[in-house]
């Protein structure tokens, strides 16, 4: 199974030769199920079941969040920062939360992550990602929370990172998902950015599957970094992440 990640960028820069990247890059990735998050409104959404051309889709209008995936979406929820879908592939169940964290303030996010978590927790799933846009580092009380490093008000859980994982078995390094040295968001929309340091905000987490088996992890990576000649933009402002999974 090959899940992705992509805030595709809520964002005029470029538009509409931009949105042509976004569709191309989704399409190039094939994707089993891809959650995007920055979807800004229902024409945005429309246009993109339409050409990305998945069977199965669904959206969050006021977090700006979308699913699109060629499994059948069984059902689906909303949560404040979080749409939450479930499907069936060989007899197992997954819950994919596709989150979009508030960018302006660590208490927001603990008590959004928070929330989060405790509202999953009545989920019945073989196995359960969280992935998307945390819009914080791994330095973060949330990254160090969701890898059951450390609590937050009361509460605690326990997923794997699989970029974490894949970097390890590898023996490579983990590469930015924010780059503000190589995205040309920075130097050619805006001017560029010699302060921020480039980090890693988008994710995919695995919830520790037990007692069902670990999947095997066959491929991770980024994607969304070609750079259009037309726009001089990358498609979005973030990279996209992926992951290949065989259960």
């Amino acid at each position: 199974m090959k899940l992705a990640t992509y805030n595709i960028w809520n964002s005029s820069a470029g538009m509409p030769l931009r949105f042509t990247q976004i569709v191309n890059e989704i399409v190039n990735l094939d994707a089993d199920i891809i959650c995007l998050q920055e979807v800004t409104d229902i024409p945005i959404y429309n246009a993109l079941v339409l050409q990305c051309k998945y069977p199965y889709f669904c959206y969050y209008p006021q977090a700006g969040l979308s699913v699109l995936s060629k499994l059948p979406i069984e059902e689906s929820c909303e949560l404040p920062y979080a749409l939450v879908v479930r499907v069936t592939e060989n007899h197992k169940n997954f819950a994919l939360i596709n989150i979009h964290l508030p960018w302006d303030s660590i208490i927001k996010q603990e008590n959004a992550i928070v929330e989060i978590v405790e509202k999953i927790k009545q989920l019945r799933a073989d196995y359960m990602f969280i992935l998307g846009d945390f819009n914080n580092s791994e330095n973060s009380s949330v990254y160090r929370f969701l890898k059951n490093e450390q609590s937050l008000q009361g509460c605690e859980t326990y997923f794997l990172d699989l970029a974490e994982a894949f970097a390890e078995i590898t023996e490579t390094e983990i590469i930015p998902t924010l780059n503000f040295r190589e995205n040309p968001r920075w130097g050619v929309y805006q001017k560029a950015n010699t302060i921020e340091v480039s980090r890693r905000f988008d994710y995919i987490m695995l919830k520790n599957p037990y007692p069902e088996d670990f999947p095997i992890l066959k491929e991770y990576g980024i994607f969304g970094r070609e750079i259009s000649q037309e726009t001089g933009l990358a498609a979005s402002d973030h990279y996209g992440v992926y992951a290949v999974l065989e259960f």
